[in-house]
């Protein structure tokens, strides 16, 4: 599910707050409707709303009407041509103001996300440093002429402890193919939902009781799906908590491992086409055992080098480190389809302590030589990310 994502849309913001400077004065803000969900004031002028009624303020339709344009929109173009730019179905567009030293409660909008067919825009036309818009417990800052998708889904709040009034162009759209592929291709922030394990195990009795060989299939798939939501959810946790990037996101291409990738120093997933959820720990440690400097750099596919091969090694001995951290089998991610059919054979050299790329972790500072005190070594690690360019300085010393 994605949280926000800023899309890489230019404006002429500039044009836009001048023609809104010479109206706004003029104009009666009506306060927000939602009283409850806020501290101080908090207004909207309609610009898109039902039946094109300059006095309605509501983002929703409550009877046959269409959404229409106001008599305030005809009267600015510069800020039609914006929304004419944006290749969809327009629902609302209101203009809202969040005073200085405001603030909006914590609060969502039910179904107003990418993944229901609905996405909500923000577009700041005035806005200030001290303005504070926190999407669950992430604070997305957003700068005039930004436009930004935010899941109003979730719960989000925001404070103005600036001097000076936020105003944001507020759009409802409908999502389509070209709003989509902007959503997607995004600076954004993506999440994974994990199955509520006891409501699933509930359905999964129920369809036993029926007592058949196809409710029996179906509760196995189920039980199965809902293993394999609960490890990729707990490894993209890992993931973030160690400080790597992830996107959930489709991914049209073949790849070596399927519904995975690299690009640019994320790891791309692709839920539907991920075969094996233990593949996401694997491609997370070849990201995790180069330094910020390389990383960022990533994509797939790796070239065939001195550099990557060493990579792949470290990759299967942090991989085997972080099955023990998380405390699941390592079958999970050496597996029989991968590392040529040799995942067995690397567990049982794991288990007797033949450490397979243990050596390059040592040297990167990431894990505990042999014969630490106090029995620090290999699986435990020091650092889960390589901290230190030790290829920039191994080719100085050469």
């Amino acid at each position: 599910m994605i949280c926000f994502s800023k899309l890489n849309l230019n404006f002429n913001i500039h044009s836009i707050q001048k023609e809104l400077n010479e109206l706004l004065n003029g104009n009666k803000w009506m306060p927000h409707y939602n009283t409850r969900d806020y501290i101080g004031n908090w207004h909207v002028l309609p610009l898109r709303s039902p039946g094109g009624n300059c006095e309605n303020p509501f983002a929703d339709l409550f009877s046959d009407q269409q959404f229409e344009n106001t008599i305030l929109l005809n009267r600015l173009p510069q800020t039609s041509r914006l929304l004419e730019e944006l290749n969809c179905e327009k629902l609302s567009a209101r203009l809202l103001n969040l005073r200085a030293g405001s603030i909006i409660k914590p609060h969502r909008d039910m179904e107003l996300a990418f993944e229901q067919g609905e996405a909500r825009l923000h577009i700041p036309i005035f806005t200030n440093p001290d303005v504070e818009f926190y999407v669950d417990e992430d604070r997305v800052v957003m700068n005039e002429g930004d436009c930004w998708y935010i899941n109003a889904n979730i719960n989000h709040r925001v404070a103005n402890n600036g001097t000076t009034d936020r105003i944001h162009l507020v759009i409802d759209c409908k999502v389509n193919e070209w709003l989509t592929k902007v959503i997607l291709e995004g600076k954004k922030k993506t999440i994974f939902l994990q199955k509520d394990p006891i409501a699933v195990q509930q359905t999964i009795r129920n369809i036993k009781m029926s007592n058949s060989n196809y409710s029996d299939e179906l509760a196995e798939r189920m039980e199965k799906e809902l293993i394999e939501n609960q490890l990729i959810a707990k490894f993209l946790s890992f993931i973030s908590e160690i400080g790597l990037q992830y996107q959930l996101e489709p991914i049209a291409d073949e790849t070596f491992l399927p519904g995975l990738k690299l690009r640019d120093g994320t790891l791309i997933v692709d839920t539907e086409k991920l075969l094996y959820p233990g593949d996401i720990l694997h491609e997370a440690g070849h990201l995790a055992c180069m330094p910020a400097e390389i990383r960022m750099g990533m994509n797939d596919s790796l070239p065939n080098n001195d550099l990557n091969n060493g990579g792949e090694m470290m990759a299967i001995a942090w991989s085997y480190a972080a099955c023990i951290h998380l405390d699941i089998d390592p079958h999970i991610v050496f597996h029989d389809n991968g590392y040529k059919g040799g995942g067995q054979n690397l567990i049982d050299n794991f288990k007797k302590g033949n450490y397979f790329g243990v050596p390059l972790l040592q040297w990167n500072g990431m894990t505990y030589p042999s014969g630490q005190e106090n029995n620090l070594s290999f699986p435990q690690m020091i650092s889960w990310t390589c901290k230190q360019n030790m290829y920039i300085n191994h080719t100085a010393e050469k």
